[in-house]
């Protein structure tokens, strides 16, 4: 409805492209932004914010458990309950800055 809100980006989960939108998910809500998923990661990842594929960024803050998953790949559970997968190009990255390598 052309609103523009702001999100509090400690509360925000994950966030991911999805058909050339972006979309930020939080414990309640999701929103879309304009941003692309590049402008968002250039903006995040310097804090707590990881890339885990080529459609997904992940806030490391809410990640309450990961499991090795086929091909090198993780499945994480997030704090929602919801799981996303971690691509093999980016798992030793994720495990390195979780200090679990």
């Amino acid at each position: 409805d052309d609103e523009t809100h702001l999100v509090d980006i400690n509360k925000s989960i994950y966030v991911e492209a999805v058909e050339r939108k972006t979309f930020v998910y939080t414990l309640e809500d999701v929103f879309e932004s304009k941003l692309k998923l590049y402008e968002m990661e250039e903006r995040l990842c310097a804090g707590s914010f990881l890339r885990i594929s080529k459609s997904c960024l992940v806030n490391l803050r809410a990640i309450k458990s990961l499991k090795n998953d086929v091909e090198r790949k993780i499945r994480l559970t997030l704090k929602n309950g919801e799981q996303i997968i971690v691509s093999r190009q980016y798992a030793d990255e994720m495990k390195r800055r979780l200090g679990v390598m």
